[in-house]
């Protein structure tokens, strides 16, 4: 199947984690003429990534949703935990991710990658990236997993996003001296912990390549410009 994607977007890592977990080949392609084109919005109207392509041609938008798919089509090895109520904190724990903590830490990249970071862009977005980081430590387990003694759903939403808090913890200390975790014990421990899972580390690692490639671009446009 085809995964329409881009290396660097924590929803597109959202889906690769859950199909290295899986064990499930996707074929990672970029969006033809870029997100947002018209030729990508005939395959997806959303024009976001990403999308995965299905067997009988269709397409199917939205990280969660692929996920669940995929849990679906391929239910071994599970990332659902076995109770219902640990299935809803897990379900919780993307939600909050997804609707608390991804737009204000895209605001807070796309603010400094732009326009530098001005007052009103740390005043909005690090309060609202701590309030949902205090939200998740709220309902993490302590299994060293986000819900239980192995990977979920939960992780994989939850490790490419804490990827990129953990990237902006020098603006946390040049706002007001704290790091992203340093008042939340219970997420610390879960961040170091499951840096240590493989596909968790996979991800990671695939991020961290992601983005020195971009900063590497960044430069050499930069000195283009300059010449």
């Amino acid at each position: 199947m085809n995964l329409y994607s881009t290396d660097h977007s924590p929803f597109t890592a959202r889906v690769r984690m859950a199909a290295y977990a899986k064990g499930i080949a996707l074929n990672c392609v970029e969006p033809p003429e870029g997100p947002g084109s018209d030729a990508y919005k005939r395959i997806s109207p959303l024009g976001m990534v990403p999308v995965l392509e299905l067997p009988d041609g269709s397409a199917l938008p939205e990280s969660e949703v692929i996920v669940e798919y995929l849990e679906d089509t391929h239910p071994l090895p599970p990332l659902r935990p076995a109770g219902a109520a640990d299935r809803a904190r897990a379900r919780l724990l993307a939600r909050i991710a997804d609707l608390h903590l991804a737009e204000p830490l895209r605001e807070l990249f796309e603010d400094a990658k732009n326009q530098g970071l001005e007052t009103h862009s740390f005043t909005r977005n690090i309060p609202r990236i701590r309030n949902a980081l205090a939200l998740i430590e709220r309902y993490l387990g302590e299994g060293g997993y986000a819900v239980g003694a192995r990977m979920t759903t939960a992780d994989c939403a939850l490790v490419p996003l804490l990827f990129f808090v953990a990237r902006c913890a020098p603006l946390f200390t040049r706002f007001d001296g704290s790091t992203p975790f340093g008042d939340l014990p219970r997420l610390e421990r879960y961040w170091r912990a499951v840096a240590d899972d493989p596909h968790a580390a996979c991800i990671l690692d695939e991020l961290e390549q992601s983005q020195r490639r971009r900063a590497i671009e960044r430069a050499r446009d930069g000195a283009n410009r300059i010449r």
